[in-house]
């Protein structure tokens, strides 16, 4: 039978999907900003950093009203770690800006695709830890995309200039910086109990 920390916990233990949904949708938006008009727009940012914030502190908050078990206190502090890193790749839409060459948006529009896929498979495990996802795929896709982009652009064959080619290597690296951060996390979850009422 469930304690009441328990029951208390599956609200911080279920924000994250909502978080993950959050920073798939900005990623998404942004990368097709970015691909339309070297813009990004940044509205579910704040929101995704909102709800993180919001998640660690009631997560935080859990252990002082109760005398949680050992277990338990490892869940919440899974969940503070879990929020901190999706609030993180909420954040790295910020970094989706430069010049992008014509010549370079399909494999920035298939990183960006990839790193979506990433966040959206992320975002099952969270609900349901045991679940079968694609989200390996999805961050072997985004690593060949990222290393497809730095070789062109440090080849020879680059016509852009070196700036470009730096905003674009910028750019591929963000994007595996998102996909490792999802990697990272549904590690962690997948290595805890699910929390449930």
């Amino acid at each position: 039978m469930p304690t009441a920390f328990q029951k208390e916990l599956v609200t911080p233990a279920h924000r994250p999907a909502d978080l993950c949904a959050l920073a798939a949708r900005a990623w998404e938006e942004a990368s097709r900003a970015l691909l339309e008009n070297g813009h990004t727009l940044g509205e579910q940012t704040a929101a995704a950093a909102a709800l993180g914030a919001a998640c660690e502190d009631q997560a935080c908050a859990l252990p002082a009203l109760h005398a949680p078990y050992e277990a338990d206190v490892t869940a919440v502090v899974a969940a503070v770690h879990t929020a901190a890193d999706l609030t993180r790749m909420g954040g790295l839409v910020r970094e989706l800006a430069g010049r992008v060459p014509p010549d370079a948006r399909p494999a920035l529009a298939r990183l960006g695709a990839h790193a979506v896929i990433a966040a959206r498979e992320l975002q099952k495990i969270l609900v349901e830890p045991g679940a079968d996802t694609g989200l390996d795929d999805a961050v072997a896709g985004v690593a060949a995309a990222e290393r497809e982009l730095r070789a062109w652009a440090g080849g020879r064959d680059w016509p852009y200039g070196v700036s470009t080619a730096v905003d674009v290597v910028l750019l591929a690296a963000v994007h595996g910086r998102f996909a490792a951060t999802a990697a990272g996390i549904a590690r962690r979850v997948r290595g805890f109990a699910p929390v449930s009422a």
